[in-house]
């Protein structure tokens, strides 16, 4: 008698098991297009500034252009989301999380006058959830920015 209730508990602990695994795994696989994927973080100078250089800690006013990364347009150009306002700047403290991670990084350096490139993986932009509606999950990102001036900490 006893060893026909240790088999019905260990079915039912085997059932539930198998149920919780399950459950855990309704995930679907994301297929990422490989034209919207950025390989490799990249921060070129387009024009070199001979101005203050930016710094963790600095405060930046920058004027810039955002697209979706796509390999499959001219100078990998897709859909532009975003533009800084027209005769304005955009300020922000560089370094502090007050803009995506690839903007914290790819901006230390960059001189007061030039313009540069950020090709920003997702995972240093808006990530898997993306930035509705406007920025997908798992989007690459382009931006050309023009460092306008720089406020030492």
């Amino acid at each position: 008698m006893k060893s026909v209730f240790q088999i019905i508990a260990t079915l039912v602990c085997a059932v539930a098991l198998t149920a919780c695994g399950a459950a855990a795994n309704t995930e679907k696989p994301v297929v990422l297009d490989p034209n919207t994927q950025v390989k490799e973080f990249a921060f070129p100078d387009l024009v070199k500034g001979t101005g203050a250089t930016a710094a963790a800690g600095d405060t930046l006013t920058v004027t810039y252009t955002g697209w979706l990364y796509d390999a499959s347009k001219p100078g990998n150009k897709g859909v532009q989301f975003d533009a800084s306002p027209a005769g304005a700047g955009f300020t922000f403290v560089l370094g502090i999380g007050q803009v995506i991670l690839g903007w914290d990084r790819g901006l230390v350096g960059m001189q007061v006058g030039g313009t540069r490139t950020l090709a920003i993986p997702y995972d240093l932009g808006y990530g898997k959830a993306g930035s509705s509606p406007k920025i997908p999950g798992y989007a690459g990102l382009l931006f050309e920015v023009k460092l306008v001036a720089v406020t030492k900490k």
